[in-house]
């Protein structure tokens, strides 16, 4: 699947230098180009559903954006007031279940957060630990790293 997406992408900016028009209108056309290609080449060679695999891929990087914008705004917030509003707390989050590049991915979606932090994988890899300033309450900030990380598997791995 990730192979079709860097197809997608190295047809677009191939697109882009034979019409040698750098614009964003001229980028479009090429992605969309790009995708009609890509998806007549999946479907040639039995990986069905691009489109569709397409769409949850993008559709997460959006949900993604959404949540690094709301924690750089938490913690813009956080800098310029005087009082601080950290409830720091380490969590132990189970990824037991996950392969090794999604404990990956997610630990690296998270770190990227700001505002949470992964500090630690256990040895026998069934959990990780995320430091988190903002941890008032525990089940919440547990349910955030559970939808984070079902956004992840439903979006990217799925």
């Amino acid at each position: 699947m990730i192979r079709l997406v860097l197809l997608n992408i190295a047809l677009a900016v191939g697109w882009v230098f034979l019409a040698a028009t750098f614009t964003p209108v001229s980028f479009l056309a090429g992605l969309a180009f790009a995708f009609a290609v890509t998806s007549i080449y999946a479907t040639a060679t039995g990986h069905r559903g691009y489109g569709y695999h397409l769409f949850k891929i993008v559709r997460f990087g959006v949900y993604f954006l959404s949540i690094l914008i709301k924690a750089n705004w938490q913690i813009a917030y956080e800098a310029a007031t005087p009082k601080l509003n950290m409830t720091p707390r380490i969590i132990r989050y189970p990824v037991g279940h996950m392969s090794d590049i999604e404990k990956t991915t997610l630990a690296n979606s998270i770190t990227l957060t700001p505002g949470t932090l992964v500090v630690d994988v256990s040895d026998d890899g069934e959990y990780i630990y995320v430091h988190c300033m903002y941890a008032k309450d525990r089940e919440a900030a547990v349910r955030d790293l559970h939808e984070l990380a079902t956004n992840l598997h439903e979006g990217v791995f799925s």
